[in-house]
């Protein structure tokens, strides 16, 4: 008989499994659609970080010396609070004044790897991810890695008219029959290396 698709495993959702930035090994992001309230946790080396921590703001002043007219330029980088008021100098007469500054805020995330998938808050690497082909192939936690497995290894994958699943928008190569055997070696390995 042939195995039919099921959906098994809803959780792929909750958190991202990561690379820890300290010791390498496995960490998890939860909460990544909100940056303040994300958090990474490495169960390995104790890690503890909190998405508030990685926020900082750049304040900057472009304006024209009231006194004499002289373009005044001022930047602050990496401020933990939004300023109210910053202090700028005319360097042409020495004239002081306090501005309102405009502010961007910014995300200070540890450096990305070119071509890796990262998580969007912390910048860290996804624990599963592997080339496949020339395409990038990963998963974003157990969970999600067990759907992929359950899915490609089904025989018959029936479509739900009303909704469309993580799995239907898988990317092509990942669900053609010809890839199969080399995907589900993949997703075994994975599974093999996190228990």
């Amino acid at each position: 008989m042939k195995k039919r698709y099921k959906q098994e495993y809803f959780g792929y959702h909750e958190s991202i499994l990561v690379v820890c930035p300290d010791c390498g090994e496995d960490a998890v992001v939860k909460n990544e659609c909100n940056d303040k309230n994300a958090t990474l946790e490495c169960m390995k080396c104790n890690l503890r970080r909190s998405g508030i921590d990685l926020v900082v703001y750049k304040a900057f002043v472009k304006l024209n010396c009231p006194v004499c007219a002289h373009l005044i330029r001022h930047e602050q980088g990496n401020l933990k609070e939004k300023p109210k008021n910053i202090n700028v100098k005319c360097d042409e007469c020495e004239s002081s004044f306090q501005i309102q500054p405009k502010t961007e805020k910014h995300l200070n995330s540890y450096a990305k790897e070119e071509g890796l998938i990262h998580d969007p808050i912390f910048g860290c690497p996804y624990y599963f991810q592997e080339d496949f082909k020339g395409k990038l192939f990963w998963a974003r936690n157990r969970e999600h890695l067990l759907e992929m497995e359950n899915y490609v290894s089904s025989d018959l994958r029936t479509r739900l008219p009303y909704r469309m699943r993580m799995v239907e928008r898988l990317p092509t190569f990942i669900k053609e029959a010809k890839n199969r055997e080399a995907i589900l070696k993949i997703l075994q390995k994975w599974k093999n290396s996190y228990k």
